[in-house]
Protein backbone atom coordinates (compact mmCIF):
# COMPACT_ATOMS: atom_id res chain seq x y z
CA UNK A 1 0.00 0.00 0.00
CA UNK A 2 2.84 2.39 0.85
CA UNK A 3 4.45 1.73 -2.52
CA UNK A 4 1.14 2.46 -4.23
CA UNK A 5 0.75 5.77 -2.41
CA UNK A 6 4.37 6.64 -3.13
CA UNK A 7 3.86 5.88 -6.81
CA UNK A 8 0.73 8.01 -6.96
CA UNK A 9 2.54 10.84 -5.19
CA UNK A 10 5.40 10.65 -7.68
CA UNK A 11 3.02 10.71 -10.64
CA UNK A 12 1.04 13.64 -9.29
CA UNK A 13 4.21 15.60 -8.59
CA UNK A 14 5.64 14.78 -12.01
CA UNK A 15 2.46 15.83 -13.81
CA UNK A 16 2.21 19.01 -11.74
CA UNK A 17 5.84 19.86 -12.48
CA UNK A 18 5.35 19.32 -16.22
CA UNK A 19 2.24 21.52 -16.19
CA UNK A 20 4.02 24.22 -14.19
CA UNK A 21 6.76 24.34 -16.83
CA UNK A 22 4.35 24.40 -19.76
CA UNK A 23 0.58 24.94 -19.87
CA UNK A 24 0.31 26.13 -16.25
CA UNK A 25 3.34 28.43 -16.19
CA UNK A 26 2.82 31.68 -14.27
CA UNK A 27 4.27 35.05 -15.20
CA UNK A 28 6.59 36.38 -13.89
CA UNK A 29 8.60 33.17 -13.66
CA UNK A 30 9.44 33.46 -9.96
CA UNK A 31 5.74 33.09 -9.11
CA UNK A 32 5.93 29.44 -10.17
CA UNK A 33 7.55 28.67 -6.84
CA UNK A 34 3.98 28.63 -5.49
CA UNK A 35 3.74 25.04 -6.76
CA UNK A 36 6.38 24.07 -4.20
CA UNK A 37 6.00 26.68 -1.48
CA UNK A 38 2.29 26.33 -0.72
CA UNK A 39 2.17 22.48 -0.75
CA UNK A 40 5.13 22.48 1.64
CA UNK A 41 3.34 24.98 3.88
CA UNK A 42 0.15 22.90 3.91
CA UNK A 43 2.03 19.68 4.66
CA UNK A 44 4.03 21.25 7.49
CA UNK A 45 0.84 22.55 9.14
CA UNK A 46 -0.95 19.24 8.63
CA UNK A 47 1.98 17.37 10.20
CA UNK A 48 1.90 19.64 13.23
CA UNK A 49 -1.87 19.22 13.51
CA UNK A 50 -1.56 15.43 13.44
CA UNK A 51 1.28 15.68 15.97
CA UNK A 52 -1.03 17.72 18.20
CA UNK A 53 -3.85 15.14 17.94
CA UNK A 54 -1.50 12.20 18.53
CA UNK A 55 0.02 13.96 21.54
CA UNK A 56 -3.42 14.31 23.10
CA UNK A 57 -4.19 10.67 22.34
CA UNK A 58 -0.90 9.52 23.84
CA UNK A 59 -1.53 11.41 27.07
CA UNK A 60 -5.05 10.02 27.18
CA UNK A 61 -4.32 6.36 26.37
CA UNK A 62 -0.56 5.96 27.11
CA UNK A 63 -0.41 3.96 23.86
CA UNK A 64 3.10 4.10 22.38
CA UNK A 65 1.76 4.00 18.82
CA UNK A 66 0.41 7.53 19.18
CA UNK A 67 3.82 8.67 20.39
CA UNK A 68 5.51 7.02 17.41
CA UNK A 69 3.15 8.71 14.94
CA UNK A 70 3.74 12.05 16.67
CA UNK A 71 7.51 11.59 16.44
CA UNK A 72 7.23 10.68 12.76
CA UNK A 73 5.10 13.78 12.13
CA UNK A 74 7.77 15.88 13.81
CA UNK A 75 10.51 14.56 11.54
CA UNK A 76 8.48 14.76 8.34
CA UNK A 77 7.04 18.14 9.29
CA UNK A 78 10.52 19.56 9.78
CA UNK A 79 11.42 18.60 6.20
CA UNK A 80 8.37 20.39 4.81
CA UNK A 81 8.87 23.39 7.12
CA UNK A 82 12.44 23.67 5.84
CA UNK A 83 11.21 23.67 2.24
CA UNK A 84 8.57 26.24 3.21
CA UNK A 85 11.08 28.70 4.64
CA UNK A 86 13.73 28.19 1.95
CA UNK A 87 11.32 28.64 -0.95
CA UNK A 88 9.75 31.63 0.78
CA UNK A 89 13.15 33.28 1.12
CA UNK A 90 14.01 32.54 -2.53
CA UNK A 91 10.72 34.09 -3.67
CA UNK A 92 11.22 37.15 -1.46
CA UNK A 93 14.71 37.76 -2.82
CA UNK A 94 13.59 37.29 -6.43
CA UNK A 95 10.65 39.67 -5.95
CA UNK A 96 11.83 42.34 -3.48
CA UNK A 97 15.59 41.84 -3.28
CA UNK A 98 15.56 40.77 0.39
CA UNK A 99 15.79 37.27 1.82
CA UNK A 100 13.77 37.91 4.96
CA UNK A 101 11.90 40.69 6.75
CA UNK A 102 10.54 40.69 10.34
CA UNK A 103 6.86 40.52 9.42
CA UNK A 104 4.35 38.46 11.40
CA UNK A 105 3.95 36.10 8.45
CA UNK A 106 7.64 35.25 8.23
CA UNK A 107 8.21 35.24 11.97
CA UNK A 108 5.42 32.70 12.49
CA UNK A 109 6.83 30.50 9.70
CA UNK A 110 10.30 30.68 11.21
CA UNK A 111 8.83 29.83 14.62
CA UNK A 112 7.20 26.77 13.08
CA UNK A 113 10.61 25.51 11.93
CA UNK A 114 12.26 26.18 15.30
CA UNK A 115 9.43 24.48 17.17
CA UNK A 116 9.88 21.34 15.07
CA UNK A 117 13.62 21.43 15.79
CA UNK A 118 13.02 21.94 19.51
CA UNK A 119 10.54 19.05 19.56
CA UNK A 120 13.02 16.67 17.91
CA UNK A 121 15.89 17.83 20.12
CA UNK A 122 13.70 17.15 23.15
CA UNK A 123 12.98 13.65 21.89
CA UNK A 124 16.64 12.72 21.46
CA UNK A 125 17.74 14.46 24.68
CA UNK A 126 15.47 12.60 27.08
CA UNK A 127 16.49 9.05 28.09
CA UNK A 128 14.29 6.22 26.86
CA UNK A 129 13.44 5.06 30.37
CA UNK A 130 12.03 8.46 31.34
CA UNK A 131 8.53 9.75 30.59
CA UNK A 132 9.79 10.98 27.24
CA UNK A 133 6.53 10.35 25.41
CA UNK A 134 4.45 12.31 27.90
CA UNK A 135 6.89 15.22 28.07
CA UNK A 136 7.13 15.47 24.30
CA UNK A 137 3.35 15.24 24.02
CA UNK A 138 2.91 18.22 26.33
CA UNK A 139 5.42 20.20 24.28
CA UNK A 140 3.65 19.22 21.05
CA UNK A 141 0.31 20.41 22.42
CA UNK A 142 1.70 23.77 23.58
CA UNK A 143 3.68 24.31 20.36
CA UNK A 144 0.53 23.83 18.27
CA UNK A 145 -0.44 27.42 19.10
CA UNK A 146 1.81 28.54 16.23
CA UNK A 147 -0.24 26.65 13.62
CA UNK A 148 -3.31 28.95 13.69
CA UNK A 149 -0.92 31.90 13.88
CA UNK A 150 0.76 30.84 10.63
CA UNK A 151 -2.60 30.34 8.95
CA UNK A 152 -4.10 33.64 10.13
CA UNK A 153 -1.02 35.66 9.25
CA UNK A 154 -0.88 34.12 5.76
CA UNK A 155 -4.57 34.48 4.98
CA UNK A 156 -5.76 37.63 6.69
CA UNK A 157 -2.80 39.87 7.59
CA UNK A 158 -1.43 41.82 4.64
CA UNK A 159 2.19 42.96 4.47
CA UNK A 160 4.85 43.44 1.84
CA UNK A 161 4.56 39.82 0.87
CA UNK A 162 2.15 38.12 -1.46
CA UNK A 163 -1.13 38.38 0.54
CA UNK A 164 -3.44 36.68 -1.94
CA UNK A 165 -3.11 35.03 -5.32
CA UNK A 166 -5.67 34.07 -7.93
CA UNK A 167 -4.89 31.64 -10.73
CA UNK A 168 -5.72 32.91 -14.19
CA UNK A 169 -6.36 29.57 -15.91
CA UNK A 170 -7.83 26.19 -15.11
CA UNK A 171 -4.46 24.59 -15.94
CA UNK A 172 -2.80 26.57 -13.16
CA UNK A 173 -5.46 25.57 -10.64
CA UNK A 174 -5.16 21.93 -11.69
CA UNK A 175 -1.37 21.95 -11.41
CA UNK A 176 -1.65 23.55 -7.99
CA UNK A 177 -4.14 20.93 -6.79
CA UNK A 178 -1.99 18.08 -8.11
CA UNK A 179 1.08 19.52 -6.37
CA UNK A 180 -0.78 19.66 -3.06
CA UNK A 181 -2.15 16.14 -3.51
CA UNK A 182 1.28 14.75 -4.35
CA UNK A 183 2.90 16.44 -1.36
CA UNK A 184 0.21 15.25 1.07
CA UNK A 185 0.47 11.67 -0.15
CA UNK A 186 4.24 11.82 0.21
CA UNK A 187 3.84 13.08 3.77
CA UNK A 188 1.44 10.22 4.58
CA UNK A 189 3.87 7.62 3.23
CA UNK A 190 6.85 9.08 5.08
CA UNK A 191 4.96 9.31 8.38
CA UNK A 192 3.62 5.78 7.96
CA UNK A 193 7.08 4.41 7.20
CA UNK A 194 8.84 6.26 9.99
CA UNK A 195 6.19 5.34 12.59
CA UNK A 196 6.60 1.66 11.66
CA UNK A 197 10.36 1.98 12.04
CA UNK A 198 10.00 3.54 15.49
CA UNK A 199 7.57 0.80 16.56
CA UNK A 200 9.99 -1.90 15.45
CA UNK A 201 12.87 -0.17 17.23
CA UNK A 202 10.85 -0.04 20.45
CA UNK A 203 9.89 -3.72 20.20
CA UNK A 204 13.49 -4.71 19.54
CA UNK A 205 14.68 -2.70 22.55
CA UNK A 206 12.09 -4.36 24.80
CA UNK A 207 13.20 -7.82 23.65
CA UNK A 208 16.85 -6.97 24.35
CA UNK A 209 15.99 -5.69 27.82
CA UNK A 210 14.07 -8.88 28.61
CA UNK A 211 17.07 -10.97 27.62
Amino acid sequence: MRLLFLGISFCLTLISGWMALSVAAIEPAEYNIVYIHVPAAICSLVCFTVLFICSIQHLRTKNELWDHIAAACGEVGLVFATVLNITGSIFAYATWGVWWTPSLRLISSAMLWFLYVAYLILRVSLPAESRKGQICAVFGIIAFVDVPLVYISARYISDIHWPKFNFETGWQSAAFGLAIGGALLLAVVLIWLRADMLTQETQTLKIKNQN
